[in-house]
């Protein structure tokens, strides 16, 4: 297939995830640089129905929009959703189907990375350490929930977590501290994909490490590494994510080069494993035994708080260069994989 000439960039976002508000603004992010580049923005929201909305359009069913979005056939689709249905494959594979670039993982790392279950499994078999968890399904917990309350008393202890396997943002996420809570959280997160993970509670600094993945910069390279300290969550949850000052993040961590560097390595190490590519963002608590993966996010977010464009910062990449790197690495790929089918 033949390189698109045109400098049209459709921008997908919204979703129906628990993340929707947070990739609006993301996207609105990357409308804005788009604005200031060569290239020709194009702003695709999906609404919370799962419909798509094209300017000057009424809202589109999803088997349209196929056919919309072939019709515009932009030189790249900027993949702005975060969450199930925009991070976890579908939406890779559905633009693998219509033969369009995107930037980002493909559809097989996506879907891996989204899983907090099976990535860990990949990277702990990579030789990164992860945090003991164990697995509970809707029907377990409904016929057995005293034997799970049991298992974490004598495996884990409280605190500990639990999570939703594929949400983002510390949707779907508690840290709860007795029984009680422990009871209570379960109940409420357990709804979202009717199994949770409950993760031994690891006591330490929290920190995230950015890999860009731009195949003219050669292999994945980690950026500085950013310390995160909530100012009044117990945790870095989506208050203190995406509330302007909720937090304090320092880039580069104060943790030291030679730690600085071992987290660094860990988070390259672990977005090759799990297959990624273009970016991801990696997070880690670091404790007495050093620091302890838990999980990748291979759409990280792009608003005016997100902690990737503030690590791309302090490594001098500027938000409108990150932006157009992502989109001519998603470019790129893509007429890579077409031009090795020709041959």
């Amino acid at each position: 297939m033949p390189d698109k000439q045109n400098k049209m960039v459709a921008v997908l976002m919204g979703g129906n995830s628990l993340e929707h508000e947070v990739s609006l603004r993301s996207g609105r992010g990357v409308m804005s640089a788009l604005s200031a580049s060569d290239y020709e923005p194009v702003a695709i929201v999906l609404t919370k129905d799962g419909c798509w909305q094209f300017p000057d359009s009424p809202p589109t069913p999803a088997y349209r929009a196929a056919e919309r979005l072939a019709q515009i056939d932009p030189a790249c689709v900027f993949i702005a959703l975060h969450g199930p249905n925009g991070e976890d494959g579908r939406m890779q594979g559905f633009l693998d189907c219509l033969e369009l670039p995107y930037t980002g993982s493909g559809c097989a790392a996506s879907a891996l990375s989204i899983d907090k279950i099976r990535a860990k499994a990949v990277v702990a078999d990579a030789g990164i350490q992860t945090a003991a968890h164990f697995i509970v399904k809707h029907d377990e917990w409904a016929h057995n929930r005293t034997g799970i309350l049991h298992r974490v008393v004598d495996s884990m202890g409280f605190p500990v977590v639990v999570k939703a396997p594929s949400q983002g943002s510390s949707c779907g996420m508690a840290i709860p501290h007795n029984e009680h809570d422990f009871m209570r959280d379960t109940n409420e997160i357990m709804p979202l994909e009717d199994v949770v993970m409950v993760e031994r509670y690891v006591k330490g600094l929290e920190v995230t490490c950015s890999v860009l993945d731009v195949k003219t910069q050669g292999s994945a390279r980690a950026l500085p590494v950013t310390e995160i300290c909530p100012n009044t969550s117990p945790f870095f949850d989506y208050y203190a994510k995406y509330t302007p000052g909720a937090s304090l993040e320092i880039t580069p961590a104060r943790i030291g080069e030679h730690l600085a560097q071992t987290v660094r390595e860990m988070a390259v190490a672990a977005h090759n494993a799990l297959g990624c590519s273009g970016w991801s963002r990696s997070d880690f608590i670091i404790d007495d035994n050093g620091p302890v993966w838990l999980e990748v996010n291979t759409v990280p977010g792009l608003t005016e708080t997100s902690l990737f464009p503030q690590a791309a910062a302090a490594e001098g990449v500027s938000y409108n260069n990150l932006i157009t790197l992502l989109i001519e690495d998603g470019m790129q790929r893509f007429n890579d994989k077409y031009r090795k089918g020709a041959e």
